[in-house]
């Protein structure tokens, strides 16, 4: 139950201080593969439980998902990137002494994926965070990237995650070619407000509204596997504003 509070606590400084960062300049939506596949980011046969995108866990309401890996220690999971993309801003900040780090990547025709509490950092990845300031606990808010920095699909992005004794990690995929049908229905803007007080203040954040159900953009061979997990959230379980 404590490591399902922390996540809980810990998962609200990350997402939910909404620091978007600029508007993806579309080059072209011919550029987008179709369908538009992700590799897995993490090695699944290590997932235990699935972070539900389009929730409310721990009284805020939380856009993106994630992975849980409760028989593993943080540094026997890798993040890779699940598609050729730039990086465009990232993060890190301290987090009960520990230094957790923020990514967002974007694709040339408007798609973009973010990761959230990476522990340790391929160094290609360090060398860019060094550069990111280091404010106080808890503070995640994004630094953009303006030099160009590519990353090729299964390039090693982090090789731990979490916290100690708390393995996890956050993913985060949003489609800014059109905004999400939850985000367009009349009443989104109050479809939270009691669980959520924060709700009024984002609700109309890009990130809210182009956020999508990565469930959606895997292969079907590792969609059925990610269904088939139990949800990481006790309280909301698979409840999901975009995964249907």
């Amino acid at each position: 139950m404590k490591k399902v509070l922390l996540l809980l606590l810990i998962g609200t400084v990350v997402f939910i201080i909404v620091a978007v960062v600029r508007f993806p300049e579309i080059l072209s939506t011919d550029k987008c593969p179709e369908p538009f596949v992700f590799q897995m980011p993490v090695d699944i046969d290590k997932v235990t439980s699935i972070l539900y995108p389009g929730q409310i866990r721990g009284g805020n309401y939380k856009a993106h998902g994630g992975f849980r890996f409760d028989k593993s220690h943080p540094d026997e999971i890798t993040v890779k990137a699940p598609a050729d993309a730039k990086v465009i801003a990232g993060a890190r900040y301290p987090v009960n002494g520990e230094i957790q780090y923020t990514f967002d990547f974007e694709h040339p025709c408007g798609v973009r994926y973010r990761f959230g509490h990476l522990l340790t950092l391929s160094p290609k990845f360090q060398a860019l965070a060094e550069k990111f300031p280091l404010p106080k606990e808890a503070d995640s808010r994004t630094t953009t990237i303006n030099k160009e920095v590519e990353v090729k699909q299964g390039e090693i992005i982090a090789t731990a995650v979490g916290l100690t004794n708390n393995t996890f990690v956050d993913w985060g995929v949003y489609d800014y070619r059109q905004q999400n049908k939850a985000s367009q229905d009349p009443n989104w803007k109050s479809a939270h407000i009691l669980e959520d007080s924060t709700w009024s203040q984002y609700y109309n954040s890009e990130i809210y509204k182009y956020a999508v159900c990565w469930f959606d953009w895997i292969s079907k061979e590792d969609r059925e596997i990610v269904l088939s997990l139990p949800s990481s959230d006790g309280q909301n379980g698979k409840k999901s504003d975009f995964c249907k």
